[in-house]
């Protein structure tokens, strides 16, 4: 699909027809060796294992929508994307108008009811937040603009107007409060505490109360488990470290008195009947809908379906009302479809895009859906692929009729249970006797970057900057073993890459974050509101299954830790590098006994080389002593480079260093007492930083281990989430979310046959202390890189100017004057 084009259809029932396959009413079933994208029944395939074949009309837009409102007059759509505030014709979906934001927050957008002006909220991480408000013209369209700022980072969120348009109520999300505006004024008359991250607002005039959801509940009680979220303690789940309640807050408008209703967990969009009788509030983290009867606040439950039933994944995020109040539409983040209820009876479902995040309803009855990911198009317009492509996606249809919505909840059925050919190999993965699994997960390449260069593989060594010289071991073990060229990403960046892997679930709280991540990019899991209430993919595994982890989720410790690279790199060749790393457990306390204390968490000032020695110290250990744990997960970051700042290793030595690392590692399990009933896993955390020319999520993987096929290329589509289905297929763990249910693990890559041979790493041909150059001896184009990349923050794992970053790693790698890689059409 285009972008910006318009696709027509007549309607879901239309849409039904021309996407059966080879089993009536279902589409057809996938080749084994599908590619991601539009396959040809007309769907398209993304990389959570689900087909995106969105109902009625549709039209892709640039960016990630989260949030839109229908002006009152009917004029125009306003839909909040991720720097900008941009206005839509409502019938043909023509973009009208645009009004920039530096960064959208979470949501946020709603039209004042006289239609004079929007209010919208603006966020990110760096506390430069405030409402932008949009003063309109007669024809509904920007007039002129102006801001309200807001002190002290409180991260604006939902907003609701009284029906008089006087006054103008705002979720401030890190403040745990709802400030109440003075429209006229702009000024803010009050701030009234509710609950914890509050999200969406809805006003009920004729009560004079106000409802606004808290992700985070209640505040905790002395003695609750608590975990950290931006700044603040929630009340989590022992076990899990996720967010152990959901509440609405109800605010008396004459006394400002605030009542507690408890609610599903991660309240977030709510929406008031037109009879102002209940507030339907969706609860992403139960797949649920709560109802509230506005007069004595009593409380009753929708059940969300997801698939397979009686899994956990729907994620609903928002909720709208048809004009009559007859009708409840549901967004599911999860199932990429609107759940309908009807007399609070399930109906039916409409498709939708990739992640459905924001629903209008025009007073004739039409609807709208916006979708955060559209088809997961990663296409850049010039023959490459980028994760960072976004495009997002808005449908408009008319009410649909109980025989559309049946014929759409096969199609939504069908789309999120998708039917792949057999892909051979081992079936029964537990008969191989595998007791010990090493997930190892490095930082932000693409499959072309790294494997290119490899003939028998589908790669473009054009685009290959870190080949063989670079990557001698991934290039031996991928030749050894299995060459995995159709392997993707299911996250774009580190944000959610790290939770796919982890969690197999990432919420709809993450999903709206990417344009500022006002509460904080919590890539580490380290903020409660985005862990899965199921918890982490090893949970409910048998009881002699052990899990150990080595730098994912961990924290930097207090009062540890060198200034520069060169500083911990002397450490390392001093051998007392022990003394000035570490990891702590506090981003999420749930998993402090499962953690290495020991193990550097991400810092791009650490050598890969100082995690492999501390892995391998402590392999040794517990190799002699029977104790070696039977999951291992292990975070290398160094391949994500610093760029060429100056003080740091160039580009091509970290991603030596990584590539060192991962065979020293592998080299050391392949001589341990446990390698025969080894299996060591590769993969990276997204795909972020480069191109390809097949999709944006293509990425670099390694399947090693006595039972893996020999110089064997498997072309079989998998993805991130395969691989744990893999590992979970081993040890016989319940799938615990519906997007592992949904993956086949990657039974292809074994063989019954074993070849426990030994691996012996190979040296590195690049000098790991190969320095960037200073700023003094660069001219042009060098120079800007290095400035650049100087200005950008390390600190962080990808709080990086990414596109910026591509072509400095390209030049870097090519030469400055090498033209960046495109493809013609």
């Amino acid at each position: 699909m285009q972008r910006h084009a318009w696709v027509m259809a007549a309607g879901i029932a239309a849409a039904a027809a021309a996407l059966v396959g080879e089993q009536a009413g279902v589409f057809a079933v996938l080749s084994s060796a599908a590619k991601p994208g539009r396959q040809p029944g007309g769907a398209w395939l993304i990389p959570t294992n689900q087909l995106v074949a969105p109902a009625a009309r549709m039209q892709a837009i640039a960016g990630r929508p989260v949030d839109m409102a229908l002006d009152p007059q009917g004029r125009t759509l306003a839909v909040l994307n991720m720097r900008a505030v941009e206005f839509y014709e409502p019938l043909s979906g023509g973009r009208l108008a645009s009004a920039a934001s530096r960064s959208t927050s979470y949501a946020g957008v709603a039209f004042a009811p006289d239609g004079a002006e929007l209010w919208a909220s603006e966020a990110d991480r760096s506390g430069r937040e405030g409402v932008l408000i949009v003063r309109l013209g007669a024809n509904g369209l920007p007039a002129g603009e102006e801001r309200i700022a807001l002190e002290g980072h409180p991260a604006p969120v939902g907003i609701a107007f009284t029906k008089d348009g006087a006054k103008v109520f705002v979720a401030l999300s890190r403040k745990n409060a709802l400030a109440v505006f003075d429209r006229a004024s702009r000024k803010l008359e009050r701030e009234i505490p509710v609950g914890m991250a509050p999200h969406g607002v809805a006003v009920d005039d004729a009560r004079g109360q106000v409802f606004v959801t808290n992700r985070g509940g209640r505040a905790a009680r002395e003695g609750e488990p608590t975990s950290p979220s931006a700044g603040a303690r929630i009340a989590t789940d022992a076990r899990t470290g996720s967010a152990a309640r959901g509440t609405v807050s109800v605010v008396n408008v004459k006394t400002w008195s605030v009542r507690e209703v408890e609610t599903g967990l991660a309240p977030s969009g709510l929406a008031l009947s037109p009879d102002g009788g209940t507030v339907a509030v969706a609860n992403g983290h139960s797949d649920t809908v709560t109802l509230i009867d506005t007069g004595e606040l009593k409380t009753s439950e929708l059940k969300v379906p997801v698939w397979p039933e009686g899994s956990f994944g729907s994620q609903p995020d928002t909720v709208a009302w048809s004009p009559d109040g007859r009708t409840l539409y549901v967004a599911c983040g999860g199932t990429n479809s609107v759940a309908v209820f009807r007399g609070r009876k399930f109906t039916g479902a409409i498709p939708a895009g990739w992640f459905p995040s924001a629903l209008a309803v025009e007073r004739g009855g039409a609807l709208h859906v916006a979708s955060i990911k559209g088809t997961g198009n990663t296409a850049k317009g010039d023959g490459t692929f980028n994760t960072h492509n976004w495009e997002g996606m808005l449908q408009r249809m008319q009410a649909p009729a109980d025989a559309a919505l049946k014929a759409g909840l096969r199609e939504v059925k069908a789309a999120n249970m998708p039917k792949f050919a057999p892909s051979g190999g081992v079936g029964n993965l537990r008969s191989l006797g595998i007791r010990h699994v090493f997930l190892i997960v490095n930082e932000n390449r693409t499959y072309d970057q790294v494997f290119g260069d490899i003939e028998k593989g589908n790669g473009d060594a054009k685009m290959a900057i870190y080949g063989r010289q670079v990557t001698p071991n991934k290039h031996a073990l991928a030749e050894r073993y299995v060459l995995l060229d159709n392997l993707h990403s299911t996250g774009a960046i580190s944000f959610d890459g790290h939770q796919w892997l982890m969690m197999a679930f990432v919420s709809d709280y993450t999903q709206r974050a990417f344009a500022g991540s006002p509460r904080g990019y919590a890539w580490r899991m380290e903020d409660a509101l985005g862990v899965s209430p199921k918890g982490f993919f090893w949970m409910g595994a048998p009881a002699w299954v052990r899990t150990r982890i080595y730098g994912e989720f961990c924290l930097p410790v207090a009062g540890r830790g060198a200034k520069t690279w060169t500083e911990y790199w002397e450490s390392y060749k001093q051998g007392n590098w022990a003394e000035k790393v570490g990891c702590s457990a506090e981003g999420v306390p749930a998993l402090r006994a499962l953690m290495s204390p020991s193990f550097p968490g991400y810092d791009n000032k650490i050598a890969d080389q100082i995690r492999a020695d501390e892995f391998l110290r402590e392999l040794g250990e517990r190799d002699a002593a029977g104790t070696v744990a039977e999951i291992n997960v292990l975070a290398l970051n160094a391949d994500h480079t610093s760029g060429t700042s100056p003080g740091y290793p160039t580009p091509r030595a970290m991603v030596a260093d990584n590539d060192l690392a991962v065979g020293r590692i592998v080299e050391g399990i392949s001589k341990s007492r446990v390698w025969k009933q080894s299996l060591v896993l590769v993969i990276e955390d997204d795909a972020q930083n480069g191109v390809d020319h097949v999709d944006g999520h293509r990425t670099v993987g390694l399947m090693v281990g006595p039972h893996v096929r020999r110089g064997a290329v498997d072309s079989n589509y998998y993805t991130q989430l395969s691989m744990i289905r893999t590992i979970q297929e081993i040890f016989q763990i319940p799938p615990r979310t519906a997007f592992l249910r949904n993956s086949r693990a990657m039974t292809s890559v074994f063989t019954p046959e074993a070849d426990a041979r030994a691996y012996e790493a190979q040296p590195a041909q690049i000098r790991l202390n190969e320095m960037n150059s200073e700023l003094k001896a660069l001219r042009g184009r060098q120079l800007w890189a290095a400035r650049e990349s100087a200005a950008m923050n390390w600190a962080d794992v990808d709080d990086v100017p990414t596109e910026t970053l591509n072509r400095i790693l390209w030049w870097d790698a090519k030469g400055y004057d090498a033209a960046y890689p495109a493809r013609k059409r």
